[in-house]
């Protein structure tokens, strides 16, 4: 394997599942970001503010250099991040005693996640996760952190979609084994008892396979999870720019996510609702939990979707994270913030789910 693309993997995963701080120090954990300088979130938790001390600034050229130019590149890149990922989730796993399994439906390859008990609430609820990723990585048991996560905080079942994705099958693969196994689901049991959701892409890919369910005259789930969703391809709001350089996870729109997601819109119009969900029609859309951070690159889209969604009167509760990136919740998953929004999550679906 090429060694500039194993030192790329490396640093993407780093940068999007980033299973601890940085070792290198930055004096008084202050970032020099071009002419601006950013002190760490003193509203933050103290916890957080520490982890922040340890990071350094994020470097949007270097950052970008990163990006594969080519299939094999990708490929590679692809190949490496999956398998550091594939091992965090097993780690995570054994950690809170929750068992992974895969299996089929509907054609489809997916793992149902079980923890070691399952709350009462939550006897008769399933959550269907979709993983994030830019649409490009994390398939296989690589795409299982969150749904793990979601099953020993919530104590609930869940059954994680590994979807089809580029560079063999852009959009609408992805949509299109969603719909054939939420149709098997809705076979065994009603919408109204069954979360959807993810973080990131798998945020945008709930949001495009709901648009698709309304499309199909399907029943709709009883709730959704959007964690800071990418939901425009386009380079749309504010914080694409004024967060580039800020967020330590994404760092910059323009190279690995912005190309990583033309590569799945392939032929779409970058602003078809398959591929940028948040220009489709929300009316009907369930009761939905979004949550994002100040220091977050797609901080727009969460605020953008919640307010397109509130428009259409649907049910939308939005959780904005003083000073987190892209998805810390999950990166720094040990964090009181992490905690404390799983909390509220569960809060919200045992609120609306239905058995």
């Amino acid at each position: 394997m090429n060694k500039n693309f194993v030192t790329i993997s490396a640093f993407f995963c780093a940068l999007l599942l980033a299973t601890g701080a940085a070792e290198n120090k930055v004096p008084e954990g202050v970032w020099t970001i071009g002419p601006r300088t950013l002190p760490p979130p003193s509203a933050a938790s103290d916890a957080m503010r520490k982890a922040i001390l340890k990071t350094p600034a994020p470097d949007v050229e270097a950052t970008n250099k990163l990006t594969p130019q080519t299939r094999a590149q990708w490929e590679a890149f692809i190949n490496e991040t999956d398998a550091r990922a594939a091992t965090r989730a097993r780690s995570l796993a054994g950690k809170h005693s929750v068992t992974v399994e895969s299996d089929k439906m509907g054609g489809v390859n997916v793992y149902r996640v079980t923890p070691a008990q399952i709350d009462p609430k939550h006897k008769h609820h399933l959550f269907v996760y979709l993983h994030g990723g830019a649409y490009i990585v994390y398939s296989g048991e690589a795409g299982t952190t969150e749904a793990i996560l979601i099953a020993a905080r919530l104590k609930m079942p869940v059954l994680s979609i590994d979807y089809r994705m580029p560079p063999a099958y852009p959009a609408p693969a992805g949509i299109n084994d969603v719909v054939s196994v939420y149709r098997q689901l809705l076979k065994k049991r009603t919408s109204a008892s069954m979360a959807m959701g993810g973080s990131s892409a798998g945020g945008g890919l709930t949001m495009a396979s709901v648009h698709r369910f309304k499309e199909l005259g399907l029943d709709l789930p009883g709730a959704l999870y959007l964690g800071t969703p990418g939901v425009d391809v386009t380079k749309t709001g504010d914080s694409r720019y004024i967060n580039e350089g800020i967020d330590r996870i994404l760092v910059s729109w323009d190279g690995i996510p912005f190309n990583a997601l033309k590569m799945y819109a392939e032929n779409y119009d970058l602003k078809h609702p398959y591929v940028s969900p948040i220009y489709g029609d929300f009316s009907g859309f369930p009761p939905t939990y979004l949550i994002s951070g100040t220091r977050d690159l797609l901080l727009s889209d969460t605020v953008r979707t919640h307010r397109k969604m509130r428009a259409a009167g649907v049910i939308a509760d939005l959780n904005v994270y003083e000073g987190q990136s892209h998805g810390d919740y999950l990166a720094w998953m040990d964090l009181p913030e992490s905690h404390e929004h799983y909390a509220e999550l569960n809060a919200f679906l045992l609120r609306y789910l239905k058995n």
